[in-house]
C-alpha cells in the first residue's frame, strides 16, 4: 500500500475509543458556555414558553404542600391542654383543599410533560445546527488537518460529543430552573411556617452534602481506572476482531483469549470495588433521608407539645405543618443531588462543546474564485519546489521538472521519496514553501482550489466508493451528465459488462466498502467515473497493485483508453505497467536520480535499472 511521503501521523489515543474516555473538563467553561447558549438560543420562543412551563408546574408542585397542611388542618387540631388530638372536621375547607390538590397534581403532570416535550424540541433543534455546522466545517477542513487529526475523534466529536451536548441540554433546562425554584420556595415555605423546624431540617441537608462529597471523592479515582481498564479491554477486542486472519494464520488464538482474560480480570477487580462504593450510595442516602423524616417528625411533635417552633405571624405549629415539613424537606433535598449529578454531565457535554467548536474554528480551505485556467492544454511546469510537510524535515528539495501537453509521466521511487508529495502539491491538497507549480503557465496558487480540482481527477491506488448505487457513483464525476453519458463511460471502462449482471444492474446498491463487488470491479467504476468527469490531467496511483493479472489487464486496457490525449501522472509500484511512458522521473530524498523513458533508463544500468530486473525476477517491491 501506498504510504504518504514522510507525512505526520495522528497520535492514537490510549484508553480505546472517545466514548471509554475518563471524563473530560472544558479548558475554558465560560467561553465554552457562552457559544453553547448561542446555539441553544436559536429557538427563542420555544425557549421561553420552555421556562415558563416550568415555573408554573414547580409553582404547582410547591403549593401542593401548602394545600396538604390544609387538608389535615380541616380535620381537626391538638388540644394541648386535653392533650388529645380533636377532630373537629371543616367538610367545605376540606373537600375545597382535596380538590385544589387534585387539580394541582393533574396541572403538574400535564405541564411536566409539555416541559418534556419542548426540551427535546429545543434540543433536537440545536442538535440539527450544530451538526449542520459541523459537518459544512468537516468537508471543508484542509488535507493537512485531516491527515494530522485521528479520523476516529473527528467522528467522535461528530457523534458522541453533540449526543452529550444534546442529552445535557435536553435535561439540564428543565432540571436547573425547575430545581432552583424548588430550592428557593421549599426554603421560603419551610422559614415562613417554621424557622426552628427549617433548622432541623437543613441539618440534614449538610449531611447529606458531606457525604456525597467524601462517597464521590472516593469514587472518583475507581471509575477513572475503570474506564481506562475498559478502554484497553475495547482495544484488545478491536484489535482481535480487526485482525483475526493474522491471529488465526499464526495460531495466537490462545495466547489472544489470556490477554483478553488477564485484562478482564483487572477491570472485574475494580469494577467491583467502584459497583460497590457507588451501590453503597442510595442505602446511605436513603437512611440519611428517613434519618431526617424521624428528626423533623420528633422534632415537630416536641415543638407542638411545648408549644415552641410558630410561626413567622407567631402561629403555634400544626400537625398540618409538620406534615407539610416531611413532604416538603424531601422536595428540598431531591435538587441538591440533581443538580449535582447535572454538573457532571453538563462539565462533560462543555467538554465535549469545546472539542466541537475547536474543530470549527479550524480554518476552512480557501475556494474564493480568483483567475480562471480557462481551457486547459494539461502544460505542469515545477520551478524549484521545496516542501516538506515537517519545517525540520523537507521531502521535496528544489524539485524542477516540465511535463508536455498530452504526456505520459511515471513517478517511481521508494517510499518516502516524494511520489504523493508531488500529486498533493499539485492538487494543493498541501501548498508548496517555495518556488513555482504553473498549468499552462498560470501559478496554481493564484486560481482558486475549485477551480483547478475540476480540471484534474485522480483514480487512487484503493478505490473510494459511496454507500449508493452504481448509477450515482459514476455520476459522482459529473453531477451535469447524461444518462447516455454514463452508459458510454461504463462502457469505455470496461464495467458493462459485470454491471449488466449485478442485481438491479447499474442501480445496484453498493454495499458500505463497496463490499459486494470484488476489488478490480471497484477499480474499474472509479475508472469510469473518472472518464466521466473527463478531466485534461490525470493523476493515477497504480490502480493495479492489488489485483489478479487477469483483472490488470483489463484495468490496464481502460486506463490506456482514460489516459488518451490527456496529460497523466503515475505513481509506479509495478514497473512493467510504465514501460509505454513518455518520461520516467526516478526519485530518492526528494530528488530526481534519473530520467527518461523505459529504455533510456534500462541502458543507463542505474536504480531504475536495479529495480526493474529485481521485479522482472519476480521480487516485487
Amino acid at each position: 500500500m501506498n504510504k504518504q511521503d514522510n507525512k505526520p501521523q495522528p497520535m492514537m489515543r490510549k484508553g480505546g475509543p472517545m466514548n471509554f474516555r475518563p471524563k473530560e473538563k472544558p479548558k475554558d467553561l465560560k467561553k465554552a458556555l457562552k457559544r453553547l447558549l448561542q446555539y441553544v438560543a436559536s429557538s427563542k420562543i420555544l425557549l421561553i414558553l420552555l421556562i415558563l412551563i416550568v415555573i408554573l408546574y414547580t409553582g404547582f408542585q410547591l403549593y401542593s404542600n401548602i394545600l396538604i397542611k390544609d387538608v389535615i388542618g380541616s380535620l381537626g387540631s391538638y388540644n394541648k391542654d386535653l392533650s388529645i388530638f380533636e377532630v373537629l372536621p371543616n367538610k367545605d375547607k376540606f373537600y375545597l383543599a382535596i380538590f385544589l390538590l387534585l387539580v394541582c397534581y393533574v396541572a403538574y403532570c400535564v405541564l411536566q410533560y409539555l416541559a418534556s416535550v419542548l426540551a427535546a424540541y429545543v434540543s433536537n433543534k440545536m442538535t440539527r445546527k450544530l451538526r449542520s455546522d459541523l459537518f459544512a466545517k468537516i468537508v471543508k477542513l484542509p488535507i493537512r488537518y485531516v491527515d494530522t487529526h485521528p479520523h476516529g475523534d473527528i467522528m467522535s466529536r461528530m457523534t458522541n460529543d453533540v449526543d452529550n451536548i444534546s442529552m445535557a441540554v435536553s435535561n439540564s433546562i428543565t432540571s436547573l430552573v425547575s430545581g432552583i425554584l424548588t430550592l428557593i420556595g421549599c426554603l421560603a415555605i419551610m422559614i415562613w411556617y417554621s424557622p426552628l423546624l427549617t433548622l432541623v431540617a437543613s441539618s440534614i441537608l449538610v449531611i447529606t452534602l458531606l457525604i456525597t462529597k467524601i462517597m464521590s471523592k472516593k469514587m472518583r479515582p475507581l471509575f477513572k481506572n475503570q474506564q481506562a481498564i475498559l478502554g484497553n479491554l475495547n482495544s484488545i477486542t478491536e484489535e482481535m476482531v480487526s485482525g483475526s486472519k493474522t491471529v488465526m494464520a499464526y495460531n495466537r488464538q490462545d495466547e489472544a483469549i489470556d490477554d483478553f482474560n488477564e485484562a478482564s480480570k483487572n477491570f472485574t477487580k475494580v469494577a467491583i470495588k467502584a459497583q460497590i462504593i457507588s451501590g453503597s450510595m442510595g442505602p446511605v442516602m436513603n437512611f440519611v433521608g428517613n434519618l431526617g423524616y424521624f428528626l423533623v417528625c420528633i422534632s415537630g411533635s416536641l415543638f407542638i407539645l411545648n408549644n415552641i417552633g410558630n410561626t413567622l405571624t407567631g402561629d403555634p405549629l400544626t400537625v398540618g405543618i409538620v406534615i407539610m415539613f416531611l413532604t416538603t424537606t424531601k422536595q428540598f433535598t431531591r435538587p441538591i443531588n440533581e443538580i449535582a449529578n447535572l454538573y457532571t454531565a453538563l462539565i462533560t457535554a462543555l467538554a465535549g462543546a469545546e472539542r466541537v467548536f475547536d474543530l470549527l474554528d479550524e480554518p476552512s480551505e480557501d475556494f474564493s474564485m480568483k483567475k480562471e485556467l480557462g481551457d486547459v492544454e494539461g502544460v505542469i511546469d515545477f520551478k524549484n519546489v521545496n516542501f516538506g510537510y515537517n519545517p525540520e524535515n523537507p521531502v521535496l528539495k528544489d524539485f524542477t521538472i516540465d511535463i508536455y501537453k498530452g504526456h505520459k509521466i511515471a513517478l517511481v521511487g521508494a517510499t518516502g521519496s516524494g511520489k504523493t508529495t508531488i500529486v498533493n502539491l499539485l492538487l494543493r491538497f498541501y501548498d508548496i514553501e517555495s518556488g513555482e507549480i504553473l498549468i499552462d503557465g498560470t501559478n496554481i496558487n493564484d486560481v482558486s482550489k475549485a477551480e483547478l480540482r475540476k480540471n484534474i481527477s485522480i483514480v487512487l491506488q484503493d478505490p473510494v466508493l459511496f454507500n449508493d448505487s452504481v448509477y450515482n457513483n459514476i455520476k459522482y464525476g459529473n453531477l451535469n451528465a447524461t444518462d447516455e453519458e454514463i452508459y458510454k463511460a461504463l462502457k469505455y471502462a470496461n464495467c458493462d459488462d459485470f454491471v449488466d449482471k449485478l442485481e438491479d444492474g447499474v442501480h445496484t446498491v453498493l454495499r458500505e466498502g463497496a463490499s459486494n463487488i470484488s476489488q478490480g470491479q471497484r477499480q474499474l467504476l472509479t475508472i469510469a467515473r473518472a472518464i466521466l468527469a473527463d478531466p485534461k490531467i490525470l493523476i493515477l496511483d497504480e490502480a493495479t497493485s492489488s489485483v489478479d493479472t487477469r483483472t490488470e489487464k483489463r484495468i490496464q486496457d481502460a486506463m490506456v483508453k482514460l489516459m488518451e490525449n490527456r496529460t497523466s501522472i503515475i505513481i509506479a509500484h509495478r514497473l512493467s505497467t510504465i514501460e509505454d511512458a513518455d518520461l520516467i522521473l526516478v526519485l530518492d530524498s526528494g530528488h530526481i536520480v534519473e530520467m527518461g523513458n523505459h529504455r533510456e533508463l534500462l541502458e543507463i544500468d542505474g536504480v531504475y535499472s536495479r529495480l526493474y530486473n529485481t521485479q522482472f525476477s519476480g521480487l516485487d517491491i
